[in-house]
């Protein structure tokens, strides 16, 4: 007979009436389990996406409805990497309200030495510890303010803002970059009245969920409009021929005295003499210090300037200052944020309903007519403490608002989805069945060592013992007792 060079086992079915059972219910049993592990481990793909939450995304890796433990599912969860924001970026916090730009980034070595960055790596961090150093209003002629506001034949004002916060790193996201210590960054903000109706400043404007931010951006925008306006009529009765040409040009800066103690900052910010003034205006410059001064009557036309505008320039000052505060989520902090303290707010607001009679009743002369710069739309006159809105004055932590790039689990196509889970069921199914096998046999074997053997082998060498007993009993034992012979040993 010819014999092939493979071969194959000789089975035989296994002696127990519990096996047939254990293995229709056990199969099931592994077959759904594994199934089960399979779903989770290859049934989704991980899918480019752009998401302005990566917390959300990254917390909450919902695959399906489901959200898997992260040792059974893997690579094959959530993720979003940082995003590298260059100075110069324009950025928004989520309160979407003042536009920034990012002026520098530096850390700090262990002895203290700064070193500058040429960007920020940025991962949804928490802005903190923040504080507005300067702020700077430019008073811009016809020719040297924005395109869009070339069109007005009055002053253009533009507000800025300077602010430092840090930048916590994310120990869960970069633990290499955590143990060097915070980031900090400087930021300027910008605000800029548009003389066009119906054209906002603000990128968003929301009165029931951000009331401090509303109450910023009325302020601004009012003391933009008297601050240009006043600065036209002082122009012109200082220099009538540079006023009809509208060749404006003036530089305010505003930093805090801090002539206080941490004990009168709440009494120090309602202040008139709270910023330490430098400025130049068409060449002049300010040989005083603070408002009181410069507010004074007239002294010195040279030393200083216009006193008629310098009270509205305390409050577009103190409106961009605290605005930018709540904007940038601080509270608290060296300086309480008039816009979330009511009564500070009132204090800001208080002459506003008399500026704002003044602006609409005060007449330019012939051609020297402006657009106006009031917004109907934001409050025109002082907050009032009792109201029941002032229990939505306030400011939480910010973040910068920008995408994120990331990889989002998706489901398979259903029929790719249901070969993966095929194929991978077999091979661990197969595993499974083996395993089993090799317990069982291992365990009966152990037990009645006839189980090696097949059936029919097992009843031949039964037969074959019996007859080998047979043979020897017929060679030892007598046949009988009389063939036994005296003398025969």
């Amino acid at each position: 007979m010819h014999q092939s060079s493979f071969s194959y086992n000789i089975t035989r079915a296994y002696p127990f009436k519990w096996f047939t059972p254990s293995v229709v219910i056990g199969g099931i049993i592994a077959a759904i389990l594994v199934s089960f592990i399979n779903f989770a481990s290859t049934g989704f793909e991980l899918v480019a996406t752009s998401s302005n939450d990566p917390n959300g995304t990254v917390l909450d890796p919902s695959h399906g409805g489901i959200r898997w433990p992260s040792y059974l599912v893997g690579d094959t969860r959530a993720t979003c990497a940082p995003v590298t924001l260059p100075l110069n970026t324009r950025l928004f916090t989520q309160n979407n309200a003042i536009a920034y730009t990012l002026e520098s980034v530096w850390r700090r070595k262990d002895d203290g030495t700064r070193v500058d960055l040429g960007s920020l790596i940025y991962h949804n961090n928490e802005l903190k510890r923040c504080s507005v150093t300067e702020v700077i209003i430019d008073v811009l002629g016809r020719f040297t303010q924005s395109p869009r506001n070339t069109g007005s034949p009055g002053a253009g004002v533009m507000v800025h803002a300077l602010a430092n916060c840090a930048v916590e790193i994310d120990t869960s996201t970069s633990k290499a970059e955590s143990a060097l210590g915070p980031t900090y960054v400087e930021i300027r903000g910008t605000y800029e009245a548009v003389a066009f109706p119906g054209v906002k400043t603000f990128l968003s404007r929301n009165k029931t969920t951000s009331l401090s931010l509303y109450w910023g951006e009325s302020i601004l925008r009012t003391y933009s409009a008297l601050t240009a306006k006043t600065y036209m009529l002082s122009a012109l009765d200082a220099d009538e021929k540079l006023a009809k040409q509208r060749r404006y040009n003036a530089a305010i800066m505003l930093q805090r005295r801090a002539n206080g103690t941490d004990s009168d900052t709440y009494e120090e910010t309602m202040r008139n003499d709270f910023f330490a003034v430098r400025c130049f205006v068409e060449g002049n410059f300010c040989g005083a210090n603070d408002i009181p001064s410069l507010a004074a009557p007239e002294k010195n036309k040279f030393t200083q300037p216009y006193p008629k505008i310098w009270n509205r320039v305390n409050l577009l000052g103190k409106g961009m200052w605290h605005t930018v505060l709540a904007d940038l989520g601080r509270d608290e902090s060296s300086v309480p944020s008039m816009l979330t303290h009511p009564e500070l707010l009132a204090n800001l607001t208080g002459g506003l309903a008399s500026e704002v009679e003044w602006y609409k009743n005060t007449n330019m002369p012939k051609g020297m007519e402006i657009y106006s710069l009031l917004d109907n739309q934001l409050a025109l006159k002082a907050f009032d403490p009792k109201d029941n809105q002032q229990a939505s004055l306030g400011a939480t932590l910010a973040y910068f608002s920008t995408n994120y790039i990331c990889q989002d689990p998706r489901p398979k196509a259903a029929c790719t989805l249901f070969f993966s889970i095929l194929v991978a069921d077999l091979v661990l199914l197969q595993a499974v069945w083996f395993i089993f096998r090799f317990i069982v046999d291992t365990v009966a074997q152990r037990k009645d060592p006839s189980l090696r053997h097949c059936v029919g082998c097992h009843q031949n060498m039964e037969l074959a013992d019996l007859g080998k007993s047979s043979s020897t009993a017929a060679l030892v034992a007598p046949s009988s007792p009389h063939d036994y012979q005296p003398g025969d040993d």
